[in-house]
C-alpha cells in the first residue's frame, strides 16, 4: 500500500510561512486536484497530511490552516473523475458550496460529492478531513444515484456510514495492511463495500456489500476490543458484544468465521503477554503468579498448564531460558 505522510513540522526551519505553504499545496494539487488556496493570515501556516493508496481507492487526513478553497470550472476541466466521501472534523464551521448548493459543516458532519465539479469553502480556523476516494465511473455502476446532486449528506445513524469513518482511521493508521498485499487487497474491498452501503446501494450490490464490508468492520471493532481488554479475568463475549452493539450470538458467529473462538483469541493474547513479560529483564523480580494474574489469569494452576502445552516449557523453565 503506497503512503504519504507530509507534516510542515519536518519543514526547514529557515523556510517562511509563505514557501512552507506553497510546498503543501503543491503536494494537495497533485494529489486532489488543482485549487486556488489560501491559508490564514493571521497564524502560522501549518499542516498534516496523511494519504493511503489502495488501487483505484484512496483514504486521507488533512489538517491545515488553510481558510479559502476554491475550484473553479477551470480547474476541474482535466482533473480525475472521483467521488469523495468525507468527515469533517474541525472544531469551526465550514462553509462549503458545490454547484450552487450551500452546505454548512459541523464537526461530525459527513457528505459525498463528486470533485469534478466547481465548489467553494471557507473556514475560519483550522480545516479537518479524513475521507476516502473512488473513480466515479465504478460506484455509479453499483450506486447509479451517487451523484444525482452535487452534495449529499451522509447520515450518522446508518451503521454503514459509522463503520467507514472507522475504517479510514484504521486504514490512516495500520502499517499491517501496508506490509502484506493481501491484507491491502481486503481493506480495498471493505472500503469499496461500506462506500457503496454508506451512499445508499440497493439491490444485489448492497447485498454483497453488507455481506463483506459491513461484517468485516464488525469484526474488526470487536476484535479492537478483545485487543484492548483481554487481560480483564472477567472479559466475556457479551461484554464485548455490548460495546459494539452487536448480539452474543452474532459475535460468536463472526469470530468462528474468522478462524477463531473468543475463547481461543483471549486465551492466546494472554499467554503472548506472559511470554512476553517473562522475557523481560525488568520482571526478572516479578512472580510468575503476578504475571499470571497481569496477563488475565485468575487460576495459576490453569496458567502453568496452558502455557506449558503453547510453549513447551513451563513458565519458570521459560524464564530460565
Amino acid at each position: 500500500m503506497q503512503k504519504i505522510d507530509f507534516s510542515s513540522d519536518s519543514l526547514p526551519a529557515h523556510l517562511s510561512d509563505r514557501d512552507r505553504f506553497r510546498l503543501w499545496r503543491d503536494m494537495w494539487e497533485e494529489q486532489l486536484g488543482a485549487a486556488e488556496i489560501r491559508h490564514a493570515d493571521d497564524k502560522p501556516f501549518a499542516t498534516a497530511t496523511k494519504m493511503r493508496f489502495l488501487g483505484d481507492l484512496r483514504v486521507g487526513l488533512f489538517e491545515t490552516t488553510t481558510e479559502y478553497y476554491v475550484r473553479t470550472r477551470k480547474h476541474v476541466a482535466n482533473d480525475r473523475d472521483e467521488i469523495f466521501v468525507g468527515f469533517y472534523r474541525s472544531p469551526k464551521p465550514q462553509v462549503w458550496t458545490v454547484a450552487d448548493c450551500d452546505v454548512s459543516l459541523q464537526r461530525g458532519n459527513a457528505i459525498a460529492y463528486n470533485i469534478a465539479q466547481p465548489c467553494r469553502s471557507f473556514t475560519d480556523g483550522v480545516t479537518s478531513w479524513v475521507l476516502a476516494s473512488v473513480p466515479r465511473t465504478w460506484l455509479l455502476r453499483l450506486v447509479p444515484h451517487a451523484d444525482d446532486r452535487p452534495a449529499t449528506r451522509l447520515d450518522p445513524a446508518n451503521p454503514a456510514v459509522r463503520h467507514l469513518e472507522r475504517t479510514i482511521d484504521f486504514l490512516l493508521q495500520s502499517d499491517e495492511v501496508g506490509e502484506e498485499r493481501a491484507l491491502s487487497r481486503q481493506a480495498g474491498t471493505a472500503l469499496a463495500d461500506l462506500i457503496v452501503l454508506a451512499l445508499g446501494g440497493k439491490g444485489e450490490a448492497a447485498e454483497i456489500a453488507a455481506a463483506r464490508g459491513l461484517r468485516a468492520a464488525r469484526l474488526r471493532e470487536a476484535l479492537a476490543v478483545i485487543e484492548a481488554r483481554f487481560a480483564d479475568p472477567t472479559l466475556s463475549t457479551d461484554m464485548v458484544a455490548r460495546a459494539v452493539g452487536l448480539s452474543r450470538r452474532y459475535l460468536n458467529t463472526l469470530l468462528l468465521e474468522s478462524g477463531r473462538t473468543f475463547a481461543e483469541r483471549v486465551l492466546e493474547l494472554r499467554l503472548q503477554k506472559a511470554c512476553a513479560m517473562l522475557s523481560d529483564i525488568r520482571k526478572d523480580a516479578t512472580k510468575v503468579s503476578d504475571i499470571a494474574l497481569a496477563a488475565g489469569f485468575n487460576d495459576v494452576s490453569y496458567f502453568n498448564r496452558r502455557f506449558r502445552a503453547r510453549f513447551g516449557a513451563s513458565p519458570t523453565q521459560y524464564r530460565g531460558g
